[in-house]
């Protein structure tokens, strides 16, 4: 059975303030600026999204046409995202331009230099893509769900109309952009062909601060008390579904590392529990997943899917069934031995390459999770029984506190 490497093989190197990921494999480098500065900090909807997504539109010495051709010219890629408390800018650029590139992302740093022109441009275009959202079941089932389990009021369940975007201003942006992008709210994380005199560089251009003593913590949820929520989209051709809860513990608990054994039993493989009954029996779905996603102060389990119209209560019912099912039933030893194996080869998979670990690093960092889980993960990987499991499952997947969020005809 294939086993979880240890920790300290997957920790960064700390270098002057910088965490990084070294290879000697590759002439690229992946240069994450991870600022603490998400959605959960601004004061009018969208304006972190907005900071994030500016922020390397264009520089003082640069509008965004000469911008995007010095990026272009060297096959520099850029990405943004933003997140209920982080917001990341991410460079991907050959280690031969990075004393071309690190100069700008200074520029950058300086202060937002976009045009009012490039900011309705990305008005336009924001305005479309939730135009868009509006019309895709799982889109919205997501934030029903969200909405149903955390509250209106709560950053996870709060979300932007197109209202919200008209009364944005650029002048919004900016004031984000000088209160949160500071260098004591600053993270940098470099992989790839990293090298002392790049280190040095990236010392000089980006000025990193010691890190914040203390981040911020989701606030307790304020449930909307509603456990099923329809939202009816016309003409759509699949209902989306979301079923699922907050767990009652953090990622340090063991008990959530099982959990997580037990929801990749559930439908976390090609094989599982759900896509077995749902996909392969039923014909409800072309898939159906289980996953687990943390945040910080927060873990919440979903099961999610998109089913054929008018089979949206069926597939909700077999959903249930399959979890009392792990609530009665031991899963047998042979099923167990596989869904670890599975469990550990996807480990795996994720830190195959120096990109992956520093993507795991930042997601981490994120959320403030540390190697302690995967010394959890290692541990329930040769302890966990069918027993105990199915101890899990009687505890936590209980039909009853569930919410269910669908979304469709």
């Amino acid at each position: 059975m294939l086993t979880i490497p240890e920790t300290n093989l997957l920790r960064p190197r700390l270098v002057n303030g910088v965490y990084t990921f070294p290879s000697d494999n590759t002439e690229l480098v992946k240069m994450d600026l991870l600022y603490e500065a998400g959605s959960a900090y601004q004061t009018k909807k969208l304006c972190a999204t907005a900071a994030a997504q500016m922020f390397s539109v264009a520089t003082s010495a640069m509008d965004s046409a000469a911008l995007s051709e010095f990026m272009d010219f060297r096959g520099i890629l850029t990405e943004s995202d933003c997140q209920v408390y982080q917001a990341t800018v991410t460079f991907y650029f050959l280690r031969r331009y990075a004393d071309d590139l690190l100069p700008v992302v200074a520029d950058m740093l300086r202060g937002m230099a976009f045009s009012k022109a490039d900011f309705d441009v990305w008005k336009k275009r924001r305005r479309q893509e939730m135009l868009s959202a509006l019309q895709k079941p799982d889109a919205v089932a997501r934030r029903e769900y969200y909405r149903a389990l955390f509250g209106a009021g709560h950053p996870l369940g709060r979300y932007a109309t197109v209202d919200d975007l008209d009364i944005l201003s650029d002048d919004d942006v900016r004031r984000f952009f000088d209160d949160y992008y500071r260098s004591d709210r600053l993270t940098v994380v470099v992989a790839g062909a990293v090298d002392t005199m790049l280190l040095e560089s990236v010392g000089k251009y980006i000025a990193i601060a010691a890190p914040l003593a203390k981040r911020d913590l989701l606030p307790s949820a304020t449930r909307t008390g509603e456990d099923t929520v329809h939202v009816h989209i016309p003409n759509a051709t699949q209902t989306a579904i979301r079923v699922g809860r907050l767990l009652p513990f953090g990622w340090e608990s063991d008990e959530y590392a099982r959990f997580v054994l037990l929801t990749t039993i559930l439908g976390g493989y090609f094989g599982s529990r759900l896509m077995s009954s749902l996909r392969e029996d039923k014909g409800y779905t072309y898939g159906i997943y289980a996953r687990t996603q943390i945040y910080r102060g927060a873990i919440v389990f979903y099961v999610t899917a998109n089913v054929a119209s008018g089979r949206s209560a069926d597939a909700v019912g077999d959903i249930m069934l399959e979890f009392e099912k792990l609530s009665r039933q031991a899963v047998p030893d042979e099923e167990l031995r596989l869904v670890k194996t599975v469990f550990a080869g996807d480990f795996m998979r994720s830190v195959d390459g120096i990109f992956e670990r520093s993507a795991r690093f930042c997601d981490m960092y994120a959320t403030g999770v540390t190697e302690l889980l995967t010394d959890n993960l290692r541990d329930v990987m040769s302890s966990a029984t069918a027993e105990s499991i199915q101890k899990t499952a009687e505890s936590l997947l209980a039909p009853s506190e569930m919410t269910v969020s669908t979304a469709g005809i």
